[in-house]
């Protein structure tokens, strides 16, 4: 017999298949279902909601994405180039996750309170990400002192809301369609002003 958490595993993984065949909106929970031999009733055991599971699968796919990057980051010469990098990565990243599941401005809506409560922990994990390079930084003489842990979280802050501001500027509509580069190039002018301030050159 499966456990549950494998159950469960294997839920996530079929929803992260129908998810990129289908997109969020015609992807039902029959579809998800049918791939790990359980019936939409038994889904609802593991799942509250369609909503609740893909707020899973987004939360899932971003810490193995930011596995990666924190990855490829420490190969970026400089602390100004690795923190950056991530920064403008970690935008891309939100827009593929969007354009992937095909999620509305009404579904990002929708799920955001799900989404934000899941993703503390994969924010935790970035901001002490973020925290580590400005170590790296200040042990190379690169910024002065600081208290890395509240830049870090600065950081993040001002780069999640000046996402924020973009997808607010959006009317409601079928599909999202901010700006992204302009948003990574936002996030990587405001970071830079924090940076010069530490003396990151």
């Amino acid at each position: 017999m499966t456990s549950r958490p494998d159950k469960k595993e294997q839920i996530l993984q079929a929803a992260r298949i129908c998810l990129a065949r289908h997109g969020f909106e015609k992807t039902t929970m029959d579809d998800i279902g049918g791939l790990v031999g359980l019936n939409k009733a038994s889904l609802y055991y593991y799942f509250d909601s369609k909503e609740a599971l893909v707020t899973e699968v987004v939360v899932m796919e971003a810490r193995e994405f930011l596995e990666a990057l924190q990855a490829k980051v420490s190969q970026a010469r400089g602390c100004r180039e690795r923190i950056l990098t991530y920064l403008r990565e970690r935008v891309s990243y939100y827009q593929k996750v969007i354009n992937l599941h095909h999620l509305s401005m009404e579904t990002l809506t929708r799920v955001k309170p799900l989404f934000q409560e899941l993703y503390q922990g994969v924010l935790r994990r970035e901001i002490g990400f973020i925290e580590g390079l400005l170590g790296q930084c200040r042990a190379e003489g690169e910024i002065g002192p600081c208290d890395a842990s509240r830049v870090a979280e600065a950081i993040i802050t001002v780069a999640d809301a000046i996402k924020h501001k973009a997808h607010e500027a959006q009317g409601p509509g079928l599909e999202p369609v901010v700006d992204y580069t302009q948003v990574a190039e936002e996030v990587v002018f405001t970071v830079s002003l924090i940076l010069d301030g530490l003396g990151a050159r």
